[in-house]
């Protein structure tokens, strides 16, 4: 239940060529100003980067292998998070596919990736010593950990899982004291909160109206079951953690109604909405901040 959906979908090579849909909630209409709203948060791994619509959000997540002008979406004052694979490796990236076979113990072959076994030291060496720190080095100083729960695909045994847990908890502590002053933005990871929460900016979750299914390649609605484990988990990151929530939805392209009735439905949780298409490759109609 916790991994449909615990993916950020990072289909650059898919050849989908998507446009324009909704979204956002302001103040006024979700929180009265009687609290402050999460910050407004966009995806967008697609190219090229629409830079000056996007340097508009307070956060902005990209793909950084597309991104010329990194001080053009600063400009406005956004904190521009670079996307990082933290539990699997994915097929297109070359820096990753070549990586040997020892360090994983599975395939997401939904996503066509292979699952990083987090307890090997060669796959922490290679995500925070090459991958990061080349991102680093380019300027990055933040950081968006997509992911964090695929370990629960290739183990269920529950010690095993819970090995895996205490790495990744590791992998993050290190992050920090490798990056000094990082900000991490977590995809899920809600079993790990107790201990990265703290060293964590906010927590993004995709599908809790509706979903992609990379399976069956359609989107569909997420059941009343599923959004209630979801809601669950999310309201706890937001009122235990402290950690400001963004939830993504996928619709497709052409229905633009649902996709505004579902950002209503995030935002009047409480939540920061963005509502796309799998390629996150679009600017949300509307969305400006």
């Amino acid at each position: 239940m916790a991994l449909h959906g615990g993916r950020i979908s990072h289909a650059l090579h898919s050849g989908l060529s998507i446009r324009l849909l909704a979204l956002l909630p302001s103040c006024l209409l979700v929180y009265g100003c009687a609290m402050k709203p999460p910050p407004s948060t966009a995806f967008f791994y697609g190219s090229p980067i629409p830079v000056l619509a996007l340097s508009k959000f307070e956060r902005v997540v990209v793909e950084a292998e597309n991104v010329k002008d990194l001080a053009g979406l600063r400009v406005q004052g956004a904190d521009v998070f670079a996307y990082v694979s933290v539990g699997e490796a994915e097929g297109w990236r070359a820096t990753s596919s070549a990586l040997p076979q020892e360090l994983f113990m599975g395939n997401n072959v939904a996503w066509h990736s292979r699952i990083a076994d987090l307890t090997q030291a060669g796959w922490r060496d290679y995500l925070i010593e090459q991958r990061m720190a080349q991102l680093w080095s380019e300027g990055y100083r933040a950081f968006f950990l997509d992911t964090l729960d695929s370990y629960q695909i290739a183990l269920k045994d529950p010690e095993a899982q819970k090995a895996q847990a205490k790495a990744l908890v590791e992998i993050i502590r290190t992050m920090h004291r490798r990056f000094p002053g990082v900000q991490l933005l977590l995809n899920r990871g809600f079993a790990v909160l107790p201990e990265a929460g703290p060293l964590a900016v906010g927590l993004v979750a995709e599908s809790l109206f509706q979903r992609w299914n990379p399976i069956d390649q359609a989107y569909e609605s997420v059941s009343e079951k599923d959004r209630d484990w979801l809601l669950a988990s999310l309201k706890q990151a937001r009122d235990r953690h402290d950690l400001a929530v963004t939830v993504i939805d996928y619709v497709p392209a052409d229905q633009p109604e649902l996709a505004r009735e579902t950002a209503r439905k995030i935002a009047a949780l409480g939540f920061a909405a963005w509502v796309s298409t799998p390629g996150l490759d679009m600017i949300a109609a509307g969305a400006d901040k």
